[in-house]
Formats: structure tokens, C-alpha cells, sequence
């Protein structure tokens, strides 16, 4: 089977975030794409299926857990990948069809590889927590209101629904340290969180489970900075660098740009380098 894997939201290989893209997803059922992301052991892997006659490219996503209807750095890695095998110099866009939407992503060739747009519409604003609310998460994050900045927590959708919490320091200490950390997000209409600190503008997140962290999550760069911008901490069209991924021994930056219609977030376009690592054979 056709692999390539792919480092994204990086200058240079062996940073950023990693990411396996296999071929042939039809051959494949869903407890078997599940074990290979296992063995790859990465936050999450992309199964990829291209008709040769439309060009028309649909995916899968899958992390060590579970299937995702979306996500970030698999669709901007993904989209480097098909612009390479494409052999084409010039500027392309691509229509990737996911379970529940297609996204939109712009690629341009690199001297070192590719560099990928991702477009993640307009964003949808789902929940702001009340007190009781906040008190039960900073709890469960490892934090209190002294590391809290002076802004609400709100849950906020670009394809994943976030929890963004708002810190001013304390971002090493963050962790999730609670059991059932997935129900307290539900509760909040949320899959994930995201700790953004909003002096330096970086960010964590894990699975729920606290065991797994990210290394560059696009999927919440989105609603990271819909957030920012909301709370005028960070201006609209304009690129919005946001660091992650430190705490694990790979910085990576990923770059979001929120445009607006007079007062309104239109859409979002979240971009960062892909490097490529090796290509794989599975037999």
C-alpha cells in the first residue's frame, strides 16, 4: 500500500506535526484504518481516495481513537502531497471531500516542499461558559483564576468545536487531570480544548484523555483566532502566528488569518509549511 509521510506546520523535516497519508481507503474498513494510525502512533493519520477521471479527492481521518469528520494538519499535509504528485509548478487549489463537508485548500510550491491554505469558513460560536463553568474546567486543566486572562471561555466551531481558555501564564503547567474529561466538554457543547496563552500567542491541546499531546493543531487555529479577534487581542486580515508544539521537543507555527465583512468573520484561512519525509510501502 501507497504511504507518504509528510511533516506539517514545519521548516524543516523532522519538526512540526506528523502525518502518514495512505491510499486506497476503499480496500480498507474502519477498524483496519484505525490499527494503522495506531502503529504509525502520530495524533492523526489521513486515508486518501483520488478518481482518476473527475480528479476529485475524498478523505478519511482517523486518530489512535477514533474517526474525525475534520481536521487540520492532515488536510493541509494532505493537500502538499496531491499538489507533488500533480507534478504541476504553478499555484492549485483542491476540493477535499470529508464525511460531513469538503474543504477547500490552496497550495503553492515551496523551495523546500509545499505551503498550504486551508479554508475553514465562517466560524460558529456555540457556548460561553458561566462561572461554575469555568471553575470546573480550570480544575480539570490543572489551572485557577490566577492563570486566567480577563476574557471569557467559549466554545467555538470551525468543523471541531473547541473549548478555548484564555491564559496569561501557567501554560507549562496545563495538563488534563481529571477522568471523564471528554463528558465535562460535552457538556459544554465541545469535542476538544485548546489553552491559548494570549500574550505569546501559543497553544496547547491533548486527547481527551490527557495521555496524547498535540503537536500543531489546525482544526483549533480556526477558533483560536476567531477568539482573538472577537476580543480585539489580534487584528483581522492579517496573518495570526500562532506557536505550539514546544513542550514536546517540535515548535511548529501555524498561521491563521481571519477575514471579516464590515463587523462579521466571513471565513478563515489557517496555512503552514508541509515538508516531505520519506514514502512509505506497507506490504
Amino acid at each position: 500500500m501507497k504511504c507518504k509521510l509528510v511533516d506539517v506546520f514545519a521548516k524543516e523535516k523532522l519538526s512540526g506535526n506528523g502525518l502518514t497519508i495512505f491510499y486506497d481507503y476503499d480496500s480498507l474498513d474502519n477498524n483496519e484504518m484505525l490499527s494503522l494510525t495506531q502503529e504509525m502512533r502520530q495524533f492523526e493519520s489521513i486515508f486518501v481516495k483520488v478518481n482518476e477521471h473527475d480528479l476529485s479527492v475524498r478523505a478519511k481521518i482517523y486518530t489512535v481513537e477514533e474517526e474525525l469528520d475534520f481536521a487540520g494538519h492532515p488536510i493541509i499535509g494532505l493537500a502538499a502531497h496531491l499538489h507533488e504528485e500533480s507534478r504541476d509548478l504553478k499555484p492549485r487549489e483542491w476540493k477535499i471531500e470529508l464525511n460531513k463537508k469538503t474543504v477547500t485548500v490552496k497550495t503553492k510550491k515551496t523551495d523546500k516542499y509545499f505551503y498550504s491554505s486551508m479554508e475553514q469558513g465562517k466560524p460558529e460560536y456555540i457556548h460561553t461558559l458561566t462561572q461554575n463553568e469555568t471553575e470546573k474546567a480550570l480544575s480539570a486543566l490543572n489551572l485557577s483564576s490566577k492563570n486566567l486572562a480577563n476574557y471569557p471561555l467559549e466554545v467555538i466551531s470551525t468543523g471541531l468545536p473547541y473549548l478555548i481558555v484564555p491564559i496569561t501564564n501557567g501554560i507549562e503547567n496545563a495538563n488534563i487531570c481529571i477522568e471523564a474529561f471528554e463528558n465535562l466538554l460535552e457538556s459544554f457543547g465541545a469535542k476538544f480544548v485548546y489553552v491559548i496563552d494570549i500574550l505569546n500567542f501559543e497553544g496547547r491541546t491533548w486527547d481527551n484523555d490527557g495521555s496524547v499531546e498535540d503537536i500543531a493543531t489546525g482544526s483549533a487555529a480556526g477558533p483560536t483566532a476567531t477568539f482573538l479577534v472577537k476580543h480585539k487581542l489580534a487584528f483581522c486580515n492579517t496573518p495570526i502566528i500562532i506557536s505550539q508544539g514546544r513542550f514536546l521537543g517540535r515548535p511548529s507555527e501555524i498561521e491563521a488569518y481571519v477575514e471579516t465583512n464590515e463587523t462579521t468573520v466571513s471565513n478563515i484561512w489557517v496555512s503552514g509549511d508541509v515538508v516531505k519525509v520519506a514514502n512509505i510501502n506497507f506490504v
